[in-house]
């Protein structure tokens, strides 16, 4: 999590104006759809605490594309010129706490404030550079895809568990897995079989655990 980023600061800074009606906070439970695909919104959206999945929807199927973290902003669509997008973005852990704020309100409130306005950018910028690091996830083989991803998701949001091994959220599943590096689960299962035997893993199953 890049929690770096005084991200907190404009999400206080914001509820200390007028802000009943413009600003909302809920937790949701897991599988709620926050953004629907098509459903162009005229929020931004932070998350407080959990993970969120944005999903691509095509006729032939359906595959994750990233995923959001605690202290993220989403919703980018919401500044785009395009009138309808492609893509779902839901709650994948247990449970997400969301503020959600008025695009309109949020422009006015930074023209207040114009130092909020480099902050904004710099996460835009970001979620950006995370994408860069997949564009090339499709020219990997399986097991690469699987390593890429687990690596990634270990410097994100990757903890130490009891034993001071490095562990990912258990939310983080073959399923996930596989829809994420586009691919089957009996595929996934084999490339982490592989992983273990390599010792990039000390645990091949959710939790997966990675060797430091």
């Amino acid at each position: 999590m890049e929690l770096f980023k005084n991200n907190q600061q404009l999400i206080d800074y914001l509820k200390t104006t007028d802000s009943m009606h413009n600003i909302t906070e809920r937790t949701l439970e897991k599988g709620h759809s926050i953004v629907t695909e098509f459903d162009k919104s005229d929020h931004l959206f932070f998350l407080v605490d959990g993970i969120l999945s944005v999903e691509v929807i095509t006729e032939a199927n359906s595959f994750i594309s990233s995923f959001i973290f605690s202290n993220d902003f989403f919703g980018l669509d919401t500044f785009s010129s395009y009138q309808t997008k492609g893509h779902a973005i839901s709650v994948l852990s247990a449970k997400a706490t969301v503020i959600k704020i008025k695009k309109d309100y949020l422009l006015a409130t930074l023209n207040v404030h114009p130092a909020y306005y480099e902050l904004l950018l710099t996460n835009f910028a970001d979620i950006f550079q995370r994408h860069y690091r997949f564009f090339d996830l499709l020219s990997l083989s399986p097991k690469d895809r699987v390593q890429t991803l687990l690596s990634y998701l270990a410097d994100f949001i990757g903890e130490l568990n009891d034993l001071e091994q490095l562990e990912i959220p258990a939310v983080f599943t073959q399923e996930i897995l596989a829809k994420f590096c586009r691919t089957s689960q009996s595929r996934i299962s084999v490339c982490l079989k592989e992983l273990h035997r390599e010792g990039f893993l000390i645990r091949k199953k959710s939790p997966f655990i990675l060797a430091q």
